[in-house]
């Protein structure tokens, strides 16, 4: 036997251990194979009846604490009625039988796609988790559900950008800071101009905004009571003070990432557009808003939508990359700031020298 058939027979005992440890409770209720079997099947295991009947003839054998009925004939059937099973008799209750498939996929994927919204301090302990969750999918590579991270992957909507260089001492000092509500010391860039000049700021850390591929800490700096929001990768220097940090009253994180979390006024306004109806058609799966309207197709081909929503940058970005998908109609002040914004785009484009044909194109999409 291979050394790493050796490890998957001893992780399948262990856990067979486990789930008749389980299912036989404090009653110590009887356990049957086919539970067995059953239990393990469900947690994305293959295997066979006559496998683990094998387990268990071996588990009797070095654990005293498993009892067996064994009122039953070679066959495996029962010889009176009763159910040929087993039952945990020891009075401990708590596993030791590792992680298990399910556990080990359910890892994988919190390790791919949620580590970065972990505290630094928690992912360094569970490093060794991870690395056991990994070798466990490896051991089982046959079962199917060990397939399931290649099946399954997310798509940002958005033009894919790579991360800004981000220092990990200053990442773990933020997390260390915001985790024991202490005042953070920093030394900041405001922008990443060529001339700008690092700033410091005493800052009362309120959590973490993590927005595409940037991190941002809310925070209230110095003696002020607004929050704003500061990129981690932009601080040259962070220290963890002795002071506790202060907090916004009634501050709720999650409403300040929907307000201010895409930036832009975050002004609530009562949006009116004409969209063509093929983005017509993918807005009524994905609503821009609750409330949103659309009404039925006219002679021009396109559609008028209505919808209270946030004004924000992102509201902004999208409008403009529709294109001639859509004109705003309302408010008056946003439709303005969209028609300046398509008519710089295109002096630019006329500026280059561009073919007619082109520029026709261009001033069609700037029809504001």
């Amino acid at each position: 036997m291979s050394d790493q058939q050796s490890q998957v027979l001893v992780q399948r005992r262990m856990l067979v251990l486990e789930i008749i440890r389980r299912l036989s409770g404090r009653s110590e209720r009887w356990v049957t194979v086919t539970e067995v079997v059953k239990d393990l099947q469900q947690q994305g295991y293959r295997v066979a009846v006559h496998s683990i009947r094998r387990d268990l003839k071996s588990l009797l054998q070095t654990c005293q604490q498993l009892d067996c009925n064994d009122n039953s004939n070679l066959a495996g059937e029962a010889g009176n009625g009763l159910a040929h099973g087993y039952r945990w008799t020891g009075k401990d209750n708590q596993g030791n039988g590792g992680i298990t498939l399910t556990e080990a996929l359910s890892l994988v994927m919190v390790e791919r796609y949620l580590s970065q919204s972990l505290p630094v301090l928690l992912t360094r302990s569970l490093h060794d988790i991870f690395t056991k969750a990994h070798q466990t999918l490896e051991l089982h590579k046959k079962s199917q559900i060990t397939q399931w991270p290649d099946k399954f992957c997310v798509i940002q909507p958005g033009q894919p950008l790579i991360p800004p260089e981000l220092k990990h001492d200053i990442l773990v000092i933020v997390h260390e800071a915001l985790l024991n509500e202490k005042q953070l010391q920093v030394t900041y860039l405001a922008t990443m101009r060529a001339d700008a000049k690092p700033k410091a700021y005493r800052l009362h850390p309120q959590g973490l905004i993590q927005r595409g591929p940037v991190t941002y800490l809310a925070a209230m700096t110095n003696d002020y009571d607004d929050v704003y929001l500061y990129a981690l990768h932009r601080m040259q220097a962070a220290q963890v003070l002795e002071q506790g940090c202060r907090h916004k009253p009634a501050f709720n994180l999650a409403d300040f990432a929907r307000e201010k979390g895409h930036f832009g006024t975050a002004v609530a306004i009562h949006f009116k557009a004409r969209v063509c109806d093929h983005l017509a058609l993918m807005l009524e799966e994905t609503r821009l808003s609750e409330n949103q309207i659309i009404s039925p197709v006219n002679e021009s081909g396109f559609r008028e939508l209505t919808a209270d929503l946030t004004q924000t940058w992102q509201l902004r970005w999208w409008i403009l990359g529709e294109g001639d998908r859509i004109e705003v109609l309302e408010p008056e002040e946003f439709r303005q700031q969209i028609k300046e914004s398509l008519s710089a785009c295109y002096q630019q484009y006329v500026e280059t020298g561009l073919s007619p044909d082109v520029d026709n194109d261009l001033a069609n999409t700037a029809r504001y």
